[in-house]
């Protein structure tokens, strides 16, 4: 569905009183997700755009992922030198449960909300039993299967459009070849395995334009993250064990970036990895 429908279609809801108390809306995160987004804050907040646009709205509460795991904690760090922002209680639970600066309605927007923590996902999950009154979650997501099921159970999904992103035909099977039946969690196995897909970036390149490497690289990465939250939201592995596999991948995909060689790159993420 396009955003802008999908947008009309919330809006359509809340001015006939049965609008959901949630709603999972998958799609690109900054694209068509962050399009839906603005339209359904300029209905319901008319004459507010100025606010929108500078994302200081009091009405308006957003939670992004956080901190070197890019993830979504339940509480703000204790630390002192910490830099990360908000939890789950403090960032979205608490201003979600204060009354309305306008007399109208709050929105809570969770960017990423494939990226919950479980304490952080279990938390929510308590306010979206009982939501406040003229309250409305956005949740946003490009990896809807990695979001708790009993959360998207009280959700109403929309879908956008989107582009999985993955490698396609042989490259997938290539890496599906190294994932679908995960070496042992011994170093020389997983040496193996890095070694593998280094041959397999390698012809990846190879075959591809100048221009078109980094989009090839950040195909490979993604293909490789799908298997690590397959395995998180299938039980395979438990969630604090995905998350380390999580954060492993997207270091590499970071240090791909720079100019490190895919063999120091692939056998430093494969190292940190644990496999079912």
């Amino acid at each position: 569905m396009e955003p802008s429908k999908a947008a009309a279609l919330i809006l359509r809801s809340v001015a006939d009183g049965r609008t959901s108390g949630a709603y999972l809306v998958c799609g690109s995160l900054k694209d068509s997700c962050e399009e839906l987004v603005g339209a359904v804050l300029a209905g319901l907040f008319p004459g507010a755009a100025d606010q929108i646009a500078s994302r200081t709205h009091p009405d308006v509460v957003r939670l992004v992922p956080q901190g070197r795991s890019r993830t979504i904690k339940v509480e703000r760090p204790k630390s002192a030198d910490s830099d990360e922002g908000p939890g789950m209680r403090d960032g979205m639970i608490e201003p979600m449960s204060a009354t309305s600066y306008s007399g109208g309605w709050k929105v809570g927007i969770i960017q990423g909300a494939d990226r919950m923590q479980p304490a952080a996902a279990n938390a929510f999950l308590k306010i979206l039993e009982e939501p406040p009154p003229r309250t409305m979650f956005l949740l946003l997501t490009d990896e809807p299967d990695s979001i708790l099921p009993t959360i998207i159970s009280r959700c109403q999904r929309i879908d956008l459009p989107r582009d999985s992103g993955l490698l396609e035909g042989d490259a997938y099977d290539d890496v599906a070849e190294v994932f679908e039946k995960p070496p042992a969690n011994g170093t020389y196995a997983k040496s193996l395995a890095a070694a593998r897909l280094v041959e397999i970036i390698a012809e990846l390149k190879k075959e591809s334009a100048d221009e078109e490497t980094a989009l090839v690289r950040k195909a490979f990465y993604r293909t490789i993250m799908s298997f690590v939250r397959r395995w998180m939201v299938d039980g395979s592995l438990p969630y604090h064990r995905s998350f380390v596999n999580v954060e492993a991948v997207e270091t590499a995909f970071r240090q791909s970036e720079k100019s490190i060689s895919d063999e120091l790159v692939l056998g430093y993420m494969m190292d940190r990895m644990v496999f079912p």
